[in-house]
């Protein structure tokens, strides 16, 4: 991969890849290191990891940033370009052409960061293990963003209809949209969370040997009931606070640690 910048960052040496597929950064203290590692980011997510407004990493004086990758793939190469402005508006190119979305880049640019804020996939609320898992959800099947984007829209539209009816007969077509994506958004996250539990578990064995990991997803509705059975159970209860109270929004990855004693 070969990445540009522009306004440019004051890096004295950058290698984007190495003999075994590794990069190293290196520059004096202020130099821009971190800039490098950020605009590779922005460039797979269309936003930022240290801040959320585009008018922070944008230098000063400038109106927008602009960034230009190459990817090299088994086939061909790929030239992608990322434009965005201090009011937020993106702009991406890939391959010479513009309409593009950032969802795209996002496909093309599988990555992970990991940084000391990492550490609230442990400690942080279950909606930052629900992203690591959607993330890697996104890589894995075609259909995701699209059945995780139409479900975001179906729960907001639902918690609105909460507000104004009175029978749970209301609701149902809604519901008859809401049921069949919930249910594979949940198996998608079921067999990623398998797939990746092992592997984390020997990794941890590597580091942490002295602890024993496991880990479990939890859907975010009983286990054994239909979906569409809690949906119409809980309704009086929904409808009292105004939002749905079980489903896919409210599903876990749980991290747990026990003291091995040999």
């Amino acid at each position: 991969m070969r990445i540009s910048l522009y306004p440019p960052a004051l890096i004295s040496w950058l290698a984007p890849t190495g003999a075994n597929g590794s990069g190293k950064t290196v520059g004096a203290n202020g130099s821009g290191k971190t800039s490098v590692l950020e605009a590779i980011y922005t460039l797979g997510h269309g936003r930022a990891f240290r801040s959320l407004q585009p008018g922070r990493v944008i230098r000063h004086e400038q109106e927008a940033f602009v960034l230009h990758g190459r990817l090299q793939g088994e086939e061909r190469e790929t030239s992608i370009g990322l434009t965005k402005d201090k009011q937020g508006d993106s702009k991406v190119r890939i391959d010479g052409t513009d309409g593009h979305k950032i969802a795209e880049l996002a496909h093309l640019m599988p990555m992970q960061l990991i940084t000391p804020e990492g550490f609230t996939l442990l400690n942080g609320g279950p909606k930052y293990r629900r992203a690591f898992l959607d993330w890697g959800c996104f890589h894995n099947e075609a259909g995701f963003f699209t059945a995780w984007s139409n479900l975001k829209r179906l729960l907001k539209q639902r918690n609105a209809a909460l507000r104004q009816v009175s029978r749970y007969e209301q609701l149902r077509p809604w519901d008859k949209e809401l049921i069949p994506l919930a249910e594979q958004i949940s198996t998608w996250r079921a067999e990623y969370s398998s797939a990746i539990a092992q592997d984390m578990a020997d990794t941890c064995q590597q580091f942490l040997p002295e602890f024993s990991l496991t880990f479990s997803f939890q859907r975010g509705w009983e286990k054994e009931t239909d979906y569409a059975d809690v949906l119409e159970r809980s309704f009086e209860r929904d409808r009292m606070l105004t939002y749905t109270a079980h489903g896919p929004h409210k599903a876990d990855f749980r991290i747990r640690a026990a003291i091995c004693r040999h």
